[in-house]
């Protein structure tokens, strides 16, 4: 039978009994446990003052517990030629699951990539150790080494999605937008796309670097002339003036969960209709200055369902015109006269 640690209960049964002055071996006989396992438990576990010692069960349990986390760490760490294979598989760019899966695959030894990780941290922070940078992308979830406190900051800084007015959330007025890009060669120009919730209204601008700086300028030009009452986006680095940018436009900007592309559906169906003219790995910078126009143009006169067949340009400016007049197109369905 396998060796069991002592339970809690266990433990207040033993501190019940010392203070009737029983001893070790009549409790390890009350609790069907060996004599050593009790003499050892109040040896290692007990609290001592200046003129006596004495055995509380919550203390030991918090004691013993210490103990085995230390111990679990100890015997986790990565020692002798073990290390010694490990470090140089690292150098030679291995990942630590690749690793891993060789060391079972090859010798039956099982070390989980975790504790190659777990290595190659305290390797960085106990010793300011290099093995961090032979990892794919210079260190194990980086945040675990260190915490960025720019980062924290902005975090908090930022207006979530969440706080948005419910008039934004269920479309109720025109000017609440959202705002993303559509990328072309990496390094290249971009298109900033932005779209009102309620009408659907596109705004697209072209530019050459997607970098914050430009986003921002860009973002001013397009609602420059348009009602404006929010801002939504995701998380990206070209979204991350938005202090600067609410001063300029007096709203304020929301920023989606990361990875939540649901949460702003408006900006990535209009995304989706534009890749019809700009597929992926399109090179932007060789396309028609006047293409970001066009696209507006063609976007916002073209009916749509969800608006009642009225177009974006409609709902927004609250306005009617005329598409479907005008010469008859001959589309080669052509009737003759009866007459």
């Amino acid at each position: 039978m396998s060796y069991q640690q002592l339970t809690l209960d266990e433990r207040y049964q033993i501190q019940a009994l010392r203070k009737q002055r029983v001893s070790p071996a009549a409790i390890a006989r009350a609790l069907g446990r060996n004599r050593s396992t009790i003499t050892r438990e109040l040896a290692r576990n007990s609290q001592r003052c200046e003129t006596h010692a004495f055995y509380a069960a919550h203390m030991a349990q918090q004691t013993a517990g210490e103990r085995r986390k230390h111990k679990g760490k100890l015997q986790r760490r990565i020692r002798n030629d073990l290390q010694q294979l490990v470090e140089q598989k690292l150098r030679l760019a291995w990942s630590p699951e690749q690793i891993s899966g060789r060391l079972w695959a090859e010798q039956g030894l099982r070390l989980s990539h975790e504790t190659i990780y777990q290595h190659v941290i305290r390797d960085s922070r106990e010793s300011h150790g290099m093995l961090r940078y032979c990892l794919r992308f210079g260190g194990y979830k980086q945040h675990r080494l260190r915490k960025s406190k720019v980062g924290a900051r902005t975090q908090e800084r930022k207006h979530h999605i969440d706080d948005r007015p419910a008039a934004a959330n269920e479309r109720r007025e025109v000017g609440h937008w959202e705002r993303d890009c559509v990328i072309g060669l990496a390094g290249g120009a971009a298109l900033l796309t932005m779209v009102d919730r309620k009408s659907r209204l596109s705004r697209i601008r072209r530019v050459d670097k997607l970098n914050s700086d430009e986003v921002a300028d860009a973002t001013v030009d397009a609602l420059r002339d348009h009602r404006t009452k929010s801002v939504t986006n995701d998380n990206g680095q070209e979204f991350g003036r938005d202090d600067a940018l609410q001063r300029r436009l007096g709203v304020q900007i929301y920023f989606c969960d990361p990875s939540s592309p649901w949460q702003r559906g408006s900006i990535e169906n209009t995304n989706g209709l534009i890749r019809q003219y700009v597929p992926k790995r399109t090179e932007i910078d060789a396309l028609h200055p006047q293409l970001p126009h066009a696209l507006e143009d063609s976007l916002n006169h073209r009916p749509r369902k969800t608006l009642g067949y009225r177009t974006p340009h409609e709902v927004f400016f609250n306005a009617r015109t005329k598409l479907m007049s005008g010469p008859m197109m001959r589309l080669g369905l052509e009737f003759s006269d009866p007459a």
